[in-house]
């Protein structure tokens, strides 16, 4: 075989130090990892990789198509793997992300019209909206709030399924609290009543393990670009039983391909799959769960302390904690007491060259949320805390 028709591997063992994982230019403090991770540099160079190979050689020539339908074949492997799913692959669905894989999941949940689907307040819109779509187009829905409370969640959890809820959509870490809720327990009494159930882990894979069997649901939602520092435009769902679904999008991915001309789906999670993706972001995807693997304890270990930190900082400002304290999270929000949040989050930002994120929704007091991940350092947290107590005035020891 010519050495050229071989496409390029990840690496296995990639660099793992600060200095080699952070994309950052060094001017400034991001700290809206919930919205978004940069992507680690070498997932960037594995994608670039990929992708100036791939055009070179040509996608659906012989070589590039094999590599190309490869390429995906080990992202699933490795997506399933890391959900706590080994040999799983079959169950793994590609998406562009998780807004994708929600809308895909939601919109094809099969269970009878006009039926009570539950959810939460705590949802990303990406979640929200297709659910509020099945409601106008007759199903009813319920959202549960959160209030820092698991037994009291539970409890409303047992109360919609008693009125006949045929579906459980929720998230695993709340981008509004970063707070992590008992999904577990709301799966198994879904389970338990008959219910399908949706998890939503895109805030929490490379935080918190995701393990689909302790969780119990039968759909789990992630993406590549947030906690694991992956490319854009990557995400997956895992499904544990096909028929729950139905595919509502086909594409050339979508059915087998047989000389009968058969209509049938493919009998595996690609079913969900459309058309054709860009290949190369998922080699990059690879790349960057091939870090977090080497990685291991070290991201809770370090959110840990950096929480701790943040949290003692933070109660020397006149910030209201709308988190709990213990989350395991990189995830941390607080409302402003008498202050003029978005003013806030804007200054911090021309003033003082620090990205915190702006959360205003209807009916809730506006907040900042505030996310960090184990690249940040120890300076980086008092640094925050100084820059708010310039910004509101205020003097800390």
């Amino acid at each position: 075989m010519d050495p050229r028709d071989v496409p390029p591997a990840i690496e296995e063992r990639p660099d793992t130090s600060t200095a080699a994982l952070q994309a950052l230019r060094g001017d400034f403090h991001y700290f809206n990892v919930a919205g978004s991770g940069p992507t680690f540099p070498v997932a960037q160079r594995a994608a670039e990789r990929f992708r100036a190979w791939l055009n070179e050689v040509g996608m659906f020539g012989h070589v590039g198509y094999a590599a190309y339908n490869a390429a995906l074949d080990a992202t699933r492997v490795d997506i399933a793997a890391t959900l706590g799913d080994p040999g799983g692959a079959a169950r793994i669905a590609l998406a562009q992300s998780a807004t994708d894989g929600l809308n895909t999941l939601v919109a094809g949940l099969a269970i009878p019209p006009g039926s009570l689907i539950v959810t939460t307040a705590e949802e990303h819109g990406s979640a929200l909206y297709p659910l509020r779509r099945r409601m106008q187009l007759g199903d009813r829905l319920v959202e549960i709030a959160w209030h820092r409370d698991p037994e009291r969640f539970i409890g409303d959890v047992q109360h919609s399924l008693r009125q006949g809820a045929r579906a459980l959509v929720v998230s695993l870490v709340s981008c509004k609290t970063g707070d992590v809720l008992p999904v577990a327990e709301a799966c198994r009494i879904a389970r338990d009543a008959g219910a399908i159930t949706i998890v939503d882990a895109a805030q929490a894979l490379g935080q918190i393990t995701v393990d689909v069997h302790e969780l119990g649901a039968d759909a789990v939602v992630t993406l590549g670009h947030k906690w694991l520092h992956g490319p854009l435009a990557t995400g997956a769902f895992w499904v544990r039983d096909l028929e729950v679904f139905a595919p509502t999008r086909l594409g050339w991915r979508s059915r087998l391909e047989l000389p009968s001309g058969s209509t049938e789906y493919n009998p595996n999670a690609t079913r969900f799959e459309t058309g054709t993706v860009d290949a190369a972001a998922f080699v990059g995807l690879r790349q960057t769960l091939a870090v977090h693997r080497l990685l291991g304890s070290k991201v809770p270990e370090r959110l840990r302390a950096l929480r701790e930190r943040l949290l003692a900082r933070l109660a020397e400002l006149p910030f209201a904690l709308r988190s709990t304290p213990d989350a395991p999270t990189g995830i941390v929000v607080v409302e402003p007491r008498n202050d003029n949040v978005a003013e806030l989050v804007t200054k911090m930002w021309d003033e003082e060259r620090i990205a915190v994120k702006l959360i205003d929704e209807p009916n809730v007091a506006p907040a900042i949320r505030i996310s960090f991940w184990a690249l940040h350092q120890p300076a980086d947290i008092d640094e925050l805390a100084s820059a708010f107590a310039r910004q509101l005035a205020v003097r800390v020891s």
